[in-house]
């Protein structure tokens, strides 16, 4: 609550995500943003968006004015609701963090989400609870909350053990999907906003390096204060965080707990597609977010360190002004004194060369092809370890092999499982490419259901054993492959 109303007055014509909601063309230009570039994770090429451009004008009825698609794109570029970057020369288009939350506020409105739900005030609770810990410095009172906490949750499981606590209804179960879903859907349009300040500091860097030539103490100092800019602002402060949240204990048991939340009868009956497609996809959602703004961060550092080990740039500079000197006071000299003219002294000194004409003479001479004769040895040595064991892998895991497995638990059983057969193959070779030759035989040979998900573990076992989630696979008949069972 500390803007002004005058802010608030003057934000109306100054923030972008505002004049998006105002302006006239919002009824056309909301809906293109959305199904063309909402959903794209990363961006667009220029060419591509103009022809969706064109055809969503084309489909309006009453459409005036006579300007064309990247006009458009270049006025909404001004305006800030769209972001360009190069990519191999071309322009490429992305929504702006600020068109991001102008989108995400008229779904909430058209939802009619509210925010009066006992999943929001159990949030709002945890929060209070944290931050009154967070701000008492005594800690014998914080141990004394915590002894009552775990009273408190020793109580909840034997009542949980002993029946006497009823279970969520699915109304409960819904509010609490609601608040996660609505606490996450701001977050990559904070992201998108964070990357776009680094970029904007990195380019603000860059020019006054490229136009002004600061000295390379002068350049660090300019990096280390955009840097600590950066962190000031509240989507620098929300990086921070997450990304101190990614190495925590608590961040690895947020995709196994998703897996458990899918594979339940309320994500089949009571969860939408969407729903399951953004709660399946939340975590690395985030990730890609987060990696996108590392990704800044490091291209940022990158051209600091370029211009930094760029030993000779003053030696360049120097050699680059020198000759713009003597092409100058050359062109000088030949406006004064026109005509042939000898220079008596070894100006370069590189030697003189005898000549009237300089246009006939030749400092360089093409002798034709030259001959080059190549000569191939062939190593006697034996291959490396690591080749030999990736060949050996790649055989193990590959579809002939996996199918003789299947073939042989099919005589064994009848029919058999895609878990089965990864079970029944030797742990050497339990890995990701059986895994992805498992597959590719159930799509072709066998039958893929969605509605299960089996869990397999990779081998060989690290620290942390990895599972992954596939789809059920089942196979019920031989799988001939080259003619053969």
């Amino acid at each position: 609550m500390t803007a002004t109303p005058q802010q608030l007055a003057e934000a109306v014509d100054t923030n972008p995500t505002l004049r998006l909601l105002g302006a006239y063309s919002r009824d056309w230009v909301l809906p293109l943003f959305t199904t063309h570039l909402e959903t794209i994770d990363g961006s667009v090429s220029a060419e591509w968006f103009h022809e969706r451009v064109a055809e969503t004008i084309d489909a309006l009825p009453n459409m005036t004015g006579d300007r064309t698609p990247a006009e458009h794109c270049k006025k909404w570029v001004e305006d800030r609701w769209l972001e360009t970057e190069m990519d191999a020369g071309r322009l490429r288009y992305r929504l702006s963090a600020y068109s991001l939350r102008a989108l995400q506020f008229v779904r909430e409105i058209v939802d009619g989400e509210t925010t009066v739900t006992t999943a929001r005030l159990e949030s709002i609770a945890h929060a209070v609870h944290t931050l009154a810990d967070m701000t008492n410095p005594d800690r014998r009172v914080q141990v004394r909350r915590i002894d009552r906490e775990i009273s408190r949750l020793k109580k909840q499981r034997d009542d949980i053990k002993s029946g006497r606590t009823r279970l969520s209804t699915v109304e409960e179960q819904q509010q609490q999907l609601r608040e996660i879903l609505a606490m996450t859907r701001t977050l990559p349009a904070d992201f998108r906003q964070l990357r776009t300040l680094v970029e904007d500091r990195h380019q603000r860097v860059a020019r006054r390096a490229m136009a002004d030539g600061p000295t390379k103490a002068e350049l660090v100092e300019d990096y280390l204060h955009e840097h600590d800019l950066l962190g000031d602002t509240p989507e620098g402060r929300s990086y921070q965080g997450f990304s101190r949240l990614l190495t925590s204990k608590q961040a690895q048991s947020i995709p196994d707990d998703i897996d458990q939340i899918l594979s339940q009868e309320f994500a089949r009956e009571h969860m939408t597609v969407t729903e399951r497609a953004q709660l399946e996809t939340m975590f690395s959602t985030l990730l890609a977010a987060q990696l996108r703004v590392q990704q800044s961060y490091v291209k940022w550092t990158a051209s600091l360190r370029r211009f930094l080990t760029r030993s000779t740039h003053e030696k360049h500079r120097r050699l680059l002004a020198l000759t713009d000197r003597a092409l100058s006071a050359g062109a000088e000299w030949v406006e004064r004194h026109p005509g042939p003219a000898v220079i008596d002294s070894d100006v370069l000194g590189i030697g003189t060369i005898d000549a009237t004409d300089i246009s006939q003479t030749q400092f360089w001479i093409d002798r034709g092809p030259q001959e080059v004769q190549v000569r191939a040895i062939s190593p006697h040595a034996d291959l490396p370890a690591a080749d030999r064991e990736a060949l050996r892998l790649a055989a193990g895991t590959s579809p002939r092999v996996v199918a003789r497995t299947v073939n042989r638990l099919i005589r064994e059983r009848g029919a058999v499982t895609g878990s089965e057969v990864f079970d029944a193959t030797p742990p050497d070779f339990q890995r990701l490419g059986a895994l992805v030759s498992l597959l590719d035989l159930a799509i072709t040979y066998g039958q893929v259901s969605d509605d299960i998900r089996d869990r397999v573990a990779l081998q060989p076992a690290q620290e942390r054993a990895l599972h992954v989630a596939l789809p059920h696979l089942r196979f019920d008949t031989p799988i001939m492959i080259g003619g053969h069972e």
